[in-house]
């Protein structure tokens, strides 16, 4: 399940609700949003986050009782994700600790008081000890361990480097008491990270902040340059062998969109951008690979 996050506009939220797309929500700052699709019966395609991102980006307080009485209060959606704490702006071993002290807290609490049949998934952040992980995946709550969980990204690395460090993730899992639980990688769209872990689920804003800089998604999910606001890029695909053009222009031409109208209207782009992604959800394939796994971490 590849969820859609971030808001483009009315017109693509719209969209998204018109296909059925899976959609990740914040509770910090889209409960409306989570309404609206509420109403229009949409609830099982929802995954709610707590908002810690933004928390810790903007200072501000999200009350733990509150949030927990606001999942029971709308328990028809099954999936939440536990007050987690982010380490930032500084990462560093002693935050690190800190911040999963802290979520491991926040989940154990939540997880005794929200209704038990919602699914609370609990967070574990790169760079914090992989003792934490391990406590995630073999502490029982309520006589059972955690069937659905959240794994952060290793942001600011080489692609190599965050599979690397999923493999490494992907073998404390098999070896855990825990083997099966699913998995959601947050804010995760690379198509070989994604098809190198056993990912349940991951939720990205790509389809987002390629068309707000005037780009589109291809396939592969790879990307190209395509607004007539962007011709004096080197990259714009106006600027490019014939071939190549007449290349995206088929590409396109496949979901239904012309290049021009992908170049000219900011809308177009988001729409055509989520009929990517959903083409490459519902041909996902996880490819197994073997191969040697050095990780530094915490």
């Amino acid at each position: 399940n590849l969820y859609c996050a971030g808001y483009g506009s009315k017109e693509s939220d719209l969209y998204l609700s018109d296909v059925h797309a899976h959609r990740l929500l914040s509770n910090f700052n889209e409960r409306k949003l989570l309404q609206s699709w509420k109403a229009d019966g949409l609830s099982s395609r929802l995954f709610i986050d707590s908002g810690a991102y933004s928390v810790a980006h903007s200072g501000a307080v999200i009350d733990i009782d509150e949030y927990i009485g606001y999942i029971n209060a709308n328990d028809d959606i099954k999936i939440w994700v536990e007050l987690d704490k982010i380490p930032y702006p500084v990462l560093n071993p002693t935050t690190a600790r800190e911040c999963s002290e802290v979520s491991w807290a926040n989940y154990k609490y939540m997880r005794e008081r929200v209704n038990p049949d919602v699914t609370l998934l609990p967070v574990y952040h790169f760079g914090e000890p992989i003792s934490g992980l391990n406590r995630i995946l073999n502490t029982e709550i309520n006589g059972k361990l955690a069937d659905y969980i959240c794994v952060g990204g290793r942001h600011g690395v080489s692609t190599d480097e965050q599979i690397q460090y999923f493999k490494y993730i992907d073998q404390i899992i098999k070896n855990s008491d825990n083997p099966n639980v699913r998995v959601h990688g947050l804010g995760i769209t690379v198509p070989r990270i994604l098809e190198s872990f056993p990912f349940y689920s991951s939720d990205s804003t790509t389809w987002l902040q390629l068309a707000v800089n005037g780009q589109i998604l291809l396939k592969d999910l790879s990307y190209v340059v395509v607004s007539n606001q962007s011709t004096a890029k080197k990259q714009c695909i106006f600027n490019q062998p014939k071939e190549c053009i007449e290349f995206v222009e088929r590409s396109v031409n496949e979901f239904g969109f012309t290049l021009e109208q992908l170049s000219s209207d900011y809308n177009n782009r988001l729409r055509y951008n989520i009929d990517v992604l959903l083409d490459y959800e519902k041909n996902y394939t996880y490819k197994e690979e073997v191969g040697n796994m050095t990780i530094e971490l915490f």
